[in-house]
């Protein structure tokens, strides 16, 4: 996980961003052990909010 900015975090694995570090270490410990995406944490990224967003 790497802190990018304040309020700015991303999983080294799979890149996407997450506004907390807690969500983010979920993110990247999931796919270094599972070498896939958990959608129940994804869900919370901010990739995953701004589609959410466009679609409403």
């Amino acid at each position: 996980m790497v802190k990018l900015d304040e309020n700015l975090f991303q999983c080294e694995i799979c890149k996407l961003h997450y506004e907390n570090k807690t969500d983010a270490g979920k993110c990247q410990e999931w796919c270094s052990q599972h070498n896939s995406c958990n959608l129940e944490i994804t869900f919370r990224s901010i990739e995953a909010s701004r589609s959410r967003r466009t679609l409403s």
